[in-house]
């Protein structure tokens, strides 16, 4: 059909370009007659004609975009299957998933017998990370293309819920029982069970792949990294030591057997094998931090510091300079280590090199230090300047500096007026009789994002300490617990507005749940009001041994005390 119409486009290309050429210049133009738009299968019409006219100049003067429109348009009215692939063809040209998607869409809708759209939609689909959507055409994709289903199965089988990995796993188990030799398939179905924890199947799964393929590297690495997880690691290490023989060069293989050797605790061997690597790969910066940090998590400290310190001569990133902080400070200089992340000025560490630097400098005296060095910081890190305020304010807060860092953050918002974090420790400082200035903080928070659910947790909780306002309080926490339903802080939250509603059983509720998954004086404290309220007195007494045993001096466990013994 196509060419029956690209033919008609061309006739009515030349009558209309030799109309132009004798046409009379004083004579009036005729008015045009509307085309007829009934859409008959297989039948060209007017517009469809005047559309696809368009679409080809449009596409000559590379206007894909008008071009995709007209050809996407007609593709559905009049369903041809030559005018569906020339306007998949132009989408996937133009890298327009988008449009590429649509077109692929109408092709399965008139050509649903045909295998090539379904592949298309598919590999769409997965790259979108749509799985359930492109489940139903996975069978079809794989008798098509294999090869390029499977590898995009590959990538993201990990992505997957649980639900949609099980399905998947179903579809390749089934291919399997028609393909039992194909040795792609056996490690996509290994993927999938790794996934899903099936541990024991999945080794079976990829010795299979590798039986049948012994070239087939992915299953090979595969296979060693589940055995190196699952802590069988002679294994682990027989199989890539036999690899590496074969490969010596192979770069993933020996970055195995290096994190092998020190899960092994076969420290010296894996710094030698690092070397190697390092020697091997010298020009490799990001291999050399991968095995700086690997030396690091091993807590082989000096190995580290051999790799990062070259590494930064040769490319003084400063990002570099946090690793070496954290060296010197498991080494307990924490004069060198402040040293090292005070030149930290590129990267993503670099508030967390801050960060570390305060924490270092634990004590109320080094107060003027630590405000100049934020000074300095921000006016370095511009960007990260409202939050280096919030750092500093939470040091002189922890540091009985109240006033100061409520000072401090005024001068943030001022000049940050829109930045949450700010207003949020503002509003979390203040005193219970400026409580007023903290909800208005906590409702300008809720105003610019109304599912944040930190802020309707604090707002909602010191309504119910600093006023009455119950009620107004449970709907905030209600909002709270609906967004993060797990939330032991909100759990206990919503406990104690229960319990100050006389909703004694639905705080009871909460307040286990939150004392379970965060054992706290405070959380504690609640559960045994709401105890000894529904005259449970004696798991109140063990819950308070038990809190005066682990925090004696705790104003919580104090409170908790006085509400065991009747005192208000």
């Amino acid at each position: 059909m196509l060419k029956k119409i690209l033919f008609l486009l061309v006739i009515s290309t030349g009558i209309l370009t030799g109309c132009s050429s004798i046409q009379n210049a004083n004579e009036p133009a005729q008015p045009t007659h509307a085309w007829e738009s009934a859409y008959e299968p297989g039948e060209l019409n007017g517009e469809s004609l005047y559309d696809l006219l368009i679409a080809e100049f449009a596409g000559h003067h590379q206007q894909y975009d008008i071009s995709l429109e007209k050809y996407l348009k007609q593709a559905e009215l009049t369903g041809d299957p030559s005018i569906i692939r020339r306007a998949a063809r132009i989408a996937q040209f133009t890298k327009d998933k988008v449009s590429l998607e649509a077109a692929a869409r109408i092709w399965v809708k008139y050509e649903p017998d045909s295998k090539e759209p379904q592949t298309l939609l598919v590999g769409l689909l997965i790259q979108q990370k749509e799985f359930s959507k492109a489940l139903p055409f996975i069978e079809t994709a794989l008798s098509t293309n294999s090869h390029q289903i499977l590898g995009l199965l590959n990538s993201h089988s990990a992505k997957m819920t649980p639900a949609e990995a099980k399905s998947y796993l179903n579809v390749i188990s089934k291919q399997i029982t028609h393909s039992s030799k194909h040795s792609e398939l056996w490690l996509t179905k290994g993927l999938f069970e790794r996934h899903l924890s099936l541990n024991d199947e999945a080794l079976i799964s990829f010795s299979k792949a590798i039986k049948l393929n012994p070239e087939n590297r992915t299953a090979s690495i595969q296979k060693v990294n589940l055995l190196k997880d699952t802590g069988k690691l002679s294994e682990a290490l027989r199989i890539t030591s036999a690899l590496l023989k074969k490969d010596p060069d192979n770069k993933q293989l020996s970055i195995l057997k290096v994190q092998t050797l020190y899960k092994s605790n076969k420290h010296e061997a894996a710094v030698k094998e690092s070397s190697r690597l390092i020697t091997s790969f010298d020009t490799d910066n990001q291999l050399h931090l991968y095995l700086a940090l690997l030396a690091l998590d091993f807590n082989r400290l000096n190995d580290s510091k051999s790799i990062l310190q070259p590494l930064y001569s040769r490319t003084r990133d400063t990002s570099l300079q946090f690793y070496l902080g954290l060296i010197e400070e498991q080494k307990n200089n924490p004069e060198q280590a402040i040293q090292h992340y005070l030149q930290v000025d590129s990267g993503n560490n670099i508030l967390q090199a801050y960060t570390r630097t305060l924490a270092l400098l634990a004590n109320k005296t080094h107060e003027p230090r630590i405000t100049s060095i934020i000074s300095n910081a921000t006016a370095t890190h511009a960007n990260l300047a409202p939050n280096l305020l919030v750092l500093h304010a939470d040091w002189l807060r922890s540091f009985g500096f109240e006033k100061k860092a409520i000072s401090h953050l005024d001068k943030g918002v001022s000049a940050y007026p829109d930045h949450i974090p700010l207003r949020y420790s503002r509003a979390m400082l203040r005193p219970p009789e400026e409580f007023t200035q903290s909800e208005a903080d906590f409702k300008f928070i809720i105003n610019k994002d109304p599912d944040n659910a930190m802020a309707l947790n604090a707002l909602g909780y010191t309504l119910s300490l600093y006023t009455e306002r119950y009620q107004e309080a449970y709907l905030l926490l209600n909002k709270a617990i609906n967004i993060k339903p797990k939330d032991p802080a909100i759990m206990d939250s919503i406990g104690w507005v229960l319990f100050k509603l006389n909703r004694y059983e639905e705080a009871l509720s909460f307040l286990n749940q939150a004392y379970k998954a965060y054992p706290d004086p405070e959380v504690g404290s609640h559960l045994i009001a709401v105890l000894v309220a529904t005259d449970n007195k004696q798991q109140a007494q063990k819950l308070f041994a038990e809190l005066f045993n682990k925090f004696p001096d705790n104003p919580h466990t104090l409170n908790a005390k006085k509400t065991l013994n009747g005192q208000p």
